[in-house]
Formats: structure tokens, C-alpha cells, sequence
């Protein structure tokens, strides 16, 4: 006999709740400034997200990058300055339209960005130039996207890509990166305390670009699919700092530039299962919820009408691996990371249930990730209580702390667990360096364990003290 699965109403809310923002992949921003307000350099910031890394330095180096708002439209370039293109220069006021061909590009040059046609031509060399190449030059010389704000630095061209149009920045990776950072971070940290973040995301982005090979025509993007890019309108002297002052700087693994991803809240602990204390910064630190519709759900899933949609898997981190989505027309199994872009999660660290008033729990804290991060040894379990005078010591007393129970945990029961002033746990125990004892985050908090002092309940700022400095 065919179980028959009941079919979902498509009104039906569904709620996900979770922690963080992003992929959790590497640096998490959020923390990076956090780890900053308490002292951390940006050397000793990466070298905590990005174990096993270590430093090197590029020499000047030009990167292409796609401007993915340009797509399938026309490049419209001129600049204050005045700017060359099909080996010819133009003065100011004047306007560069480029269409892509197979051997190149077809011109337009124009008095004014709808005006009238001062030269037209063919070129094999679709760029469009500023009147100096040179890296670091004056905003008066940037190009600029005509009828907009929208400067950039360098040079400005088109590609085919198949039958589609494609326009590209060609530029020095230190000026493309004075677009970045601002992008990317808020360089008002830098007054808060968060300098060295914005130092540490300069050299994580810097090595994310020279790392990246997309496309033939280009090797990054400016969305948020790459790194977000806003050109030169959007350099602040607080990033510009950052930048200059890890000029060529990089991450390196197995000798090559090392692809730094990183996300904007890891939620307390990275996709390697790597607790992120600095992440308390974060103003969403306590969580995220959000309610879908069962027939939204289907539909982006394209499985017909809802029938049931659950967590199968979840990696050591907490985040979800797999996602399963039955319909009437369909079963979709996804990662977590799927399901976040086509429902527009915050992150893939989450859980599912039905309802609006049901309120799912938390994503699980993370068990222990594989090296780097160490296995945590069980901790020394509280001795029994004796039973008391008159109470059958056959019966299981609730007032004592269960062997398999760390002093960890019991401390947070005692505290009143996620419903007292520690709230969720952010991670798994984990080790003291030299093996001094162990320690757990929570959202309010930091759980301490040593043999001397048993459990302790204390700041935040106490166990980063503790953690090793570089």
C-alpha cells in the first residue's frame, strides 16, 4: 500500500530561525572588529580565521573586473579630464560609447553624452583610457560613467562573452582595492576602536582578487557574488589607511595567493566549526528569524505543491549540509547554502518548523571540527551527591550532575541555561592553551573551566585575553 503524503496549504508560514549572516567561511567581519576593539592586530586576526595561512607580498599588479550593473548594456564613458580611446584623444566633455565585436569594439565618440557624433570608428583595442595609466591619480583624471556619480580608476572596456556584452575595469589591484574596503566595511570603525579590521579586510581582499580566475575576460566581479566594488566615488580616507598601509600585503597557502572568503557575522562559530567570540559585536548576535510561505517555499523549490521540508544533515559547525523539500511533483535535496540564496536566509546556519508561533530552537551548538580545531577531552564530571537520609538510593536523584555531564554544562544549567543571562551557546567546549582548562562562548558570555577553580562564569574579554597572542 502508497502512503499518501498530505499536501501543505500554500498559506501555510514556516519559520527559520538561525544565527549569523553569510557563508561563515573564513574571517567573519563582525568579529574581525570585535577582535579589534580588544586589541588584536590584523596579522593576529587573520592568522585566527585563516589557520594554516601564512603572509606574503605581490608586486604592482593590474586585475580585470566585471561590472556586473553593465551587463548587455552599452558603456558610456568620459571624464573631467578628458580621456583617449581608439588611439585618440578626447577632450573634456566629450563621450565614449563602446559596443563589444568579435575583434573588438565599435565607437561613438559624442559632444555630451546624447549629442553629436565627433568621431565614429572601429578599434581591436576596446578600452577606453585615462589620460595617465598611472596607479594612484587624482580624482579629476577617473573615469566616469556619463548621466552618473559612478567614477573609476584605470581603464574601462568591453568583451563579448558568447553573444552578450560585457564591460570590465581594467585596474591597479591597490586602487581597486580603495573601492573595496569601503564596500565591504564600514570605515567608521576606524573610530570606534576597529582600525586593525579594516587592515585585516584589506589583506583578506586583496588576496580574495589576485586568487580569483572567473572568467577569460575578467577574474572578478563587483557584486556580492566576488567582492562588492563601488569605484572611486566610494573611497574613504579611513579605508584608503587600511589599504595603503598593507600595500601588497597577502595571505598564502602551498605557495600560492590564498582565496580569503569571508562573510559579514560567522554567528559565533565558522563553517570549520571554529568558536568566533568577536562576533558578540555583532548587532543580530542573538539570532534571526524569518517566516516563509509554504507555497513560496515550493515555488522556489519547483516542486509543486508542499508536502513536508526538513533538516537531513548539518556539518560539524551546525550548519545545514542538506535540506530536503518534498512536493507533489518532486523531491529537491540542497545545501543550506542553496537554501539561503533561493529563500533569502540570512545564513545556513538555521532550523525549520511550521507555524508562526512555533518557535524552532536554535541550530544546534557545533561538535568538535576535525584538526585544526582540537577534539575537546571530556571534562572531570562532578562527584555524586549522597542521597539524603530517607530517600530510596535506587531512585535516580535530580539534584545530582549526571557523569557524561561537564562542568561546563552543569555551571549553564545552574545558570538557567538558554533562558538565563548566558543565553544560546555559540560553540563547543573547547581548550585553554597549554592545557590549562577549557572554555564555551555563549551569547552572554564565557563559561572557564580549570582545575583549580572549577567553572566560572565570566566576560567575553576574558577568555580573548586568555586565547594566544601573534
Amino acid at each position: 500500500m502508497v502512503a499518501i503524503r498530505e499536501v501543505v496549504a500554500a498559506q501555510t508560514p514556516y519559520t527559520f530561525t538561525g544565527r549569523g549572516d553569510g557563508h561563515g567561511r573564513g574571517m567573519g567581519q563582525w568579529g574581525a572588529f570585535g577582535y579589534a576593539k580588544q586589541g588584536w592586530s590584523a596579522d593576529r586576526i587573520l592568522a585566527y580565521y585563516y589557520t594554516g595561512t601564512s603572509f606574503g607580498t605581490i608586486p604592482p599588479t593590474k586585475i580585470r573586473v566585471r561590472l556586473e550593473g553593465l551587463d548587455n548594456k552599452p558603456l558610456v564613458v568620459t571624464s573631467d579630464a578628458g580621456f583617449d580611446v581608439a588611439g585618440r584623444r578626447f577632450a573634456q566633455g566629450e563621450v565614449a560609447h563602446l559596443t563589444p565585436t568579435a575583434q573588438g569594439a565599435d565607437v561613438t565618440v559624442t559632444d555630451g553624452c546624447d549629442g553629436t557624433v565627433v568621431w565614429q570608428g572601429s578599434t581591436d583595442n576596446p578600452w577606453v583610457d585615462p589620460i595617465n595609466r598611472d596607479p594612484d591619480r587624482p580624482i579629476g583624471e577617473h573615469l566616469k560613467l556619463c548621466g552618473t556619480d559612478t567614477t573609476y580608476r584605470g581603464s574601462l572596456g568591453v568583451a563579448l562573452d558568447g553573444k552578450e556584452s560585457r564591460a570590465i575595469n581594467y585596474v591597479d589591484v591597490e586602487d581597486y582595492l580603495l573601492g573595496v574596503v569601503p564596500s565591504e566595511m564600514s570605515p567608521g570603525w576606524a573610530d570606534q576602536g576597529g582600525a586593525e579590521a579594516l587592515r585585516a579586510q584589506a589583506i583578506a581582499a586583496r588576496s580574495y582578487a589576485i586568487a580569483e580566475k572567473r572568467w577569460d575576460y575578467a577574474q572578478t566581479c563587483d557584486t556580492q557574488s566576488c567582492q562588492v566594488y563601488g569605484g572611486s566615488a566610494k573611497e574613504d580616507p579611513r579605508t584608503t589607511d587600511a589599504v595603503r598601509s598593507t600595500q601588497g600585503k597577502v595571505l598564502m597557502s602551498d605557495g600560492q595567493v590564498f582565496r580569503a572568503e569571508y562573510s559579514a557575522s560567522t554567528g559565533g562559530v565558522t563553517d570549520t566549526g571554529k568558536v568566533d567570540a568577536g562576533d558578540a559585536a555583532a548587532p543580530d548576535n542573538s539570532g534571526w528569524t524569518k517566516t516563509v510561505s509554504a507555497g513560496d517555499i515550493a515555488a522556489a523549490f519547483n516542486v509543486g505543491d508542499l508536502q513536508s521540508i526538513s533538516v537531513e544533515d548539518r556539518d560539524p559547525a551546525g550548519r545545514v549540509t542538506k535540506l530536503k523539500v518534498v512536493g507533489t511533483t518532486g523531491t529537491v535535496e540542497c545545501s543550506g547554502d542553496d537554501a539561503r540564496g533561493k529563500l533569502n536566509l540570512d545564513s545556513d546556519l538555521f532550523d525549520v518548523a511550521e507555524g508562526t508561533n512555533a518557535t524552532p530552537p536554535p541550530p544546534p551548538a557545533p561538535a568538535p571540527a576535525p584538526a585544526p580545531v582540537p577534539e575537546p577531552a571530556p571534562a572531570p564530571a562532578q562527584p555524586p551527591t549522597p542521597a539524603p537520609t530517607g530517600v530510596d538510593p535506587t531512585v535516580p536523584d535530580q539534584t545530582k550532575v549526571n557523569a557524561d555531564v561537564s562542568a561546563i554544562d552543569a555551571k549553564y544549567q545552574s545558570t538557567g541555561g538558554a533562558a538565563g543571562p548566558l543565553g544560546a551557546p555559540l560553540g563547543p567546549e573547547m581548550d585553554l592553551p597549554q592545557g590549562a582548562g577549557k572554555f564555551r562562548t555563549f551569547t552572554g558570555g564565557v563559561i572557564i573551566w580549570t582545575q583549580e577553580l572549577g567553572a566560572q562564569v565570566v566576560e567575553t574579554s576574558a577568555l580573548l585575553n586568555a586565547l594566544p597572542q601573534k
